[in-house]
């Protein structure tokens, strides 16, 4: 499958870019770079409107145009669907081969595919075998624009005209806002590099709990636990619930066992 990746760098970022660009000819990934907006005071004339005052740092207001940006850029070169990325994330070898395997095995209607996620347990459902890896759906979205795979029908969604008063990362975790269908894959086939903080959104990357700001409001929230137990229905939502018992129950007894071990370490 002839899937398009497209990277997102900021003109003043050129290490940046060779880093993925080495990572693209040792892969053999055929990469477009679309140069990123550097900042709210370089926001294209006809995005500036949807970006009212808000919390929002520069930063993050352009990282969030960025991503229009190559949403309209997949649409108007007709893809049905393209990989984009960030500038600081480390690729699987078998990176392509995973992206496109997801794609085939994606449930109908779907608008994006995680490929770079730190898992949890109780939080993912599998949903169909990659061979080596496997395609879920969440129990709780992860925040993450690093690396994944957007259809077509997903950038039409997220590029109807609205007031953008979040991050973009924000706007997954918020799926239902947006009516998005997302999936993951699992293992991750994409790392982002923590010691690498892209230019593009070093202020949301390097203040987590600035996240508390994005939350929608309580009945949003509410209506959202139901949205994804409904994406992942009776069968998924249980089985998380499940792992979710188990991983509770192990960390119980670890914790139970490293109380008791504790004074004789301490004798010693």
């Amino acid at each position: 499958m002839n899937v398009p990746a497209c990277l997102i760098n900021l003109d003043r970022s050129p290490e940046r870019l060779a880093f993925m660009q080495e990572q693209a000819e040792r892969l053999g990934i055929s990469m477009q770079r679309i140069s990123g907006i550097d900042g709210r005071s370089n926001l294209p004339t006809g995005l500036a409107p949807q970006f009212p005052d808000s919390k929002m740092s520069s930063g993050e207001v352009g990282c969030y145009a960025s991503h229009l940006i190559v949403m309209r850029q997949i649409v108007e070169d007709g893809h049905a669907a393209a990989i984009i990325l960030e500038d600081d994330v480390s690729l699987d070898p078998r990176f392509m081969t995973v992206a496109a395997a997801a794609i085939s095995a994606a449930p109908r209607g779907w608008d994006i595919i995680h490929l770079c996620t730190h898992f949890k347990k109780a939080a993912w459902y599998p949903i169909a075998d990659l061979g080596g890896h496997t395609l879920v759906r969440y129990s709780r979205l992860p925040v993450n624009t690093v690396a994944y795979v957007i259809s077509r029908r997903g950038c039409g969604k997220f590029l109807a005209e609205r007031p953008r008063i979040r991050p973009v990362d924000m706007e997954f975790r918020y799926a239902w806002l947006s009516g998005l269908d997302i999936c993951g894959v699992y293992s991750a086939p994409a790392v982002h590099l923590d010691n690498f903080i892209t230019s593009i959104d070093a202020t949301s990357r390097t203040n987590p709990p600035r996240k508390r700001l994005w939350a929608p409001g309580l009945l949003s929230q509410a209506y959202g636990v139901f949205y994804i137990k409904w994406k992942l229905g009776l069968v998924g939502t249980l089985w998380c619930w499940g792992a979710g018992l188990i991983g509770s129950a192990h960390k119980r007894f670890a914790k139970r066992r490293r109380n008791l071990h504790a004074p004789a370490q301490q004798d010693t």
